[in-house]
């Protein structure tokens, strides 16, 4: 399954490329299309009964229209784009998504529990070509929540020799509450060619203020896009 699964993402990603490249070439570089790959790393406050994983992975993909700067081969950038973040927690789980103040429990046969935050974001960019095939750019973006989710699997009982069956369950949520409807992001990007590093900070924080974890997601990541 995650052999598959990284095929795909291989296969989705050469062909963002080739086709960031083909409308680049069409519209003399108005328009650019690009796919980020991050992990977040929360510079957020310590959380009540649960930690973070080490790798929390999301991606982001975007569209922009590119403005010249005067004469100059920089250009200013304003787009649409969706991003996606994972926060997957250790041994525990949200157990009232739809709490007035969300609350994590401990859990230990938890097997995996994560949440998930999809955005609609509007980006703003400065784009700085060096020698034509370097680019460093510095933007910020604002992100309007789609959906919220999140999703919990663990184990009934573990195998032993009294009983050797063991029974998975799982639990899923589709809405959660006291989460931030518009969050706010400042990023940065080095590239060469059609490859760049990615960096970024979520200002605004995806849980209200008081009303759940203090989430502030640093990313970095790699991205793509026609140069």
């Amino acid at each position: 399954m995650k052999k598959r699964i990284f095929l795909l993402s291989a296969l989705f990603l050469i062909t963002i490329m080739a086709n960031a490249q083909l409308i680049k070439d069409r519209t003399n570089g108005k328009i650019t299309m690009g796919f980020d790959l991050y992990t977040d790393i929360n510079t957020g406050s310590k959380y009540e009964n649960f930690d973070l994983r080490a790798i929390n992975q999301g991606f982001g993909a975007y569209i922009t229209y590119n403005l010249p700067m005067l004469e100059s081969k920089h250009t200013v950038s304003i787009g649409l784009g969706v991003s996606s973040h994972n926060y997957y927690m250790k041994s525990a789980w949200l157990s009232e998504p739809y709490a007035h103040t969300i609350t994590f429990t401990q859990l230990s046969s938890c097997d995996k529990s994560k949440l998930n935050f999809n955005y609609m974001d509007i980006p703003f960019e400065l784009n700085f070509r060096i020698a034509d095939k370097f680019k460093i750019s510095f933007g910020g973006k604002v992100g309007f929540l789609m959906s919220s989710r999140a999703k919990v699997i663990g184990k009934i009982n573990e195998a032993n020799e009294v009983n050797p069956d063991t029974h998975n369950w799982e639990v899923r949520y589709n809405s959660l509450n006291a989460v931030e409807s518009i969050v706010y992001s400042a990023f940065a990007r080095v590239g060469y060619r059609c490859v760049n590093l990615f960096v970024g900070y979520q200002i605004t924080g995806s849980f209200k203020s008081d009303r759940g974890p203090e989430i502030l997601p640093f990313s970095i990541g790699i991205g793509i896009r026609a140069y």
